[in-house]
């Protein structure tokens, strides 16, 4: 199994990302000494076009949607 750590740095970079436009949407990761892996993002409309969502935690649901609302505000300041 591939472990990759993602700092919460890295974490809010891949969020960045995803409303970024133009962006490749990745970040490159070094993964051990000669190899590297890419971490992808993806906006939940194109992961969940064919299906539904997975259930989480129900703190963890609670958090992404408290999450949500907060990037929906940012993304009415920047317009």
């Amino acid at each position: 199994m591939l472990e990759i750590t993602l700092s919460r740095r890295n974490l809010l970079s891949m969020l960045h990302k995803l409303e970024m436009t133009g962006s490749g949407r990745a970040i490159i990761k070094p993964a051990g000494d000669t190899d590297e892996v890419m971490i992808h993002v993806a906006t939940d409309e194109e992961v969940y076009a064919d299906r539904l969502p997975g259930p989480m935690h129900p703190e963890t649901e609670k958090f992404v949607a408290r999450m949500n609302i907060v990037l929906d505000i940012l993304q009415h300041e920047e317009a």
